[in-house]
């Protein structure tokens, strides 16, 4: 992350969590899901999961993530 993101679904406008560990040889294994269960359309394409040195460049997260901050 470049900064302080906070990251937001697009379909259901809830706060998301991310959390990542250090993945080998480079980047960053993420999971990124609701803070809180619920009806959702993007539902199904969650947790967000993947390696990717941020979580914008994750399969999916062009559909999922509204992020706020840097």
């Amino acid at each position: 992350m470049r900064g302080r993101s906070f990251y937001w679904c697009r379909s259901c406008r809830q706060p998301l969590y991310a959390t990542s560990f250090p993945a080998i040889p480079a980047g960053w294994d993420w999971e990124i899901d609701h803070q809180q269960p619920g009806d959702c359309a993007n539902g199904h394409l969650m947790p967000l999961t993947g390696t990717a040195t941020v979580p914008e460049d994750l399969p999916n997260a062009a559909r999922v993530l509204f992020v706020l901050g840097s």
